[in-house]
């Protein structure tokens, strides 16, 4: 009975958010993305371990955070918070929030509360959430279905009114939303035997049309993502695994003087073989594929019109040692053919392509507490595809904490 439910549970998820989309971001302008060569070479590098990546999964409450240098000017930022506090079998209060920039200026999002009850104080759970904000017109209210419990072992189905009550508590101007957002959101994990871990995460939110009559304006916009990983472990401290997780964004900006589309993807894969977690050496190998395009359409200056792509292959490997109860050296190398075009379909003479070779050594100190349940890393990078004219490639930072 219990492989019934949550095979229904799963098949109906599935069939509600067959197309997935990322909830709205209250980002309202369009966004010109232009990267660095390096970028996704810098982002790979400044990712948790894997066994930190364990640590963070395994536990119900946890942060972290990383800032880490994409170019003189802009940096990747991921930070993330979870708590979760059982007040009997039956009742559940939780409490959540996390961002991740690397290619457009964001807003940092609201946190998420909620309250899951389980009545029978069994595996069916159904959740009260929201986003608490100042202004009511933009909170978000949703309910959602569980089967399980977290950290692992349970399927989730999430149905959320974004911005539930803007037309009726907007008090700041004349905007209205004509279509209204609603997400939907189905995540799961599940341990499988001894060896196999899995987990995954797709969201859909269907349109917006947000209208602003004082400068003719209409914001539209929808977006998808989605998340899977599938570990297999031979041995307790071995991963053979893969990542896959992307994005879709569309929308547009029609108001007086401007009228533009734009329409990004981004797709990132990662397959790895890691070993020797918990012990004296943690090595890396892996190859990770990285594509994000932006196109743009404007439909009153055409010379505008853009279609932009970067993709990104690379191969890297990285190895963390321990020296002492405090203290770890965590080195990478990471070396990508990467490729980056503009294309102007009016004003060729604009267009731009440039594919290279790019290469970076990390080396990262680390400081953490003698349970290992909290880490600190510095990073900082040597440029070597251009070691003596350019030998500094930027740092970052990163903390986790488990408790």
């Amino acid at each position: 009975m219990r492989q019934l439910i949550s095979t229904l549970l799963l098949t109906f998820g599935l069939l509600v958010v067959a197309s997935p989309i990322q909830a709205f971001d209250d980002d309202l302008e369009i966004n010109d993305i232009n990267l660095d060569d390096e970028n996704f070479l810098d982002i790979n590098a400044h990712r948790f371990r894997k066994s930190l990546e364990y640590q963070w999964y395994d536990n119900t409450t946890a942060w972290r955070i990383t800032g880490a240098s994409l170019d003189s000017d802009f940096a990747f930022i991921q930070s993330e918070l979870k708590l979760q506090s059982e007040l009997s079998e039956y009742v559940n209060v939780r409490f959540e929030i996390e961002q991740e920039v690397f290619y457009a200026d964001k807003d940092f999002p609201f946190p998420t509360a909620e309250i899951e009850f389980y009545p029978w104080a069994g595996n069916l759970g159904i959740a009260l959430l929201g986003t608490p904000a100042y202004e009511k017109r933009e909170m978000d209210l949703g309910i959602a279905v569980i089967w399980g419990r977290r950290p692992w072992n349970y399927t989730r189905f999430e149905y959320l009114d974004v911005d539930a009550l803007y037309n009726q508590k907007n008090v700041s101007d004349n905007t209205f939303y004509k279509e209204d957002p609603k997400a939907m959101k189905l995540e799961g994990a599940y341990l499988l035997g001894e060896q196999y871990k899995l987990r995954f995460n797709v969201s859909r939110e269907s349109q917006l049309e947000l209208i602003d009559p004082d400068n003719n304006g209409t914001f539209k916009h929808e977006s998808s993502d989605y998340f899977l990983l599938f570990d297999y472990l031979p041995a307790p401290d071995s991963v053979i695994g893969i990542t896959i997780e992307g994005f879709s964004i569309d929308k547009s900006n029609s108001q007086t003087g401007q009228n533009q589309q734009q329409a990004t993807d981004y797709l990132s894969a990662d397959i790895y073989w890691v070993k020797g977690m918990g012990k004296s050496y943690e090595i890396r190998l892996g190859t990770q594929y990285d594509h994000i395009t932006n196109d743009i359409r404007d439909f009153i200056d055409a010379s505008e019109n853009l279609d932009y792509h970067m993709k990104t292959l690379q191969v890297y490997s990285s190895a963390y040692h321990p020296f002492n109860e405090h203290m770890a050296w965590d080195l990478g190398l990471y070396v990508g053919q990467v490729e980056e075009e503009q294309v102007y379909l009016q004003d060729t003479s604009k267009n731009t392509l440039n594919d290279s070779l790019e290469a970076k050594f990390r080396m990262g100190f680390e400081y953490s507490s003698s349970d290992g349940r909290n880490s600190l890393q510095l990073n900082i990078s040597l440029n070597l595809d251009d070691v003596f004219k350019d030998p500094g490639d930027g740092g970052g930072l990163s903390f986790q904490s488990v408790f």
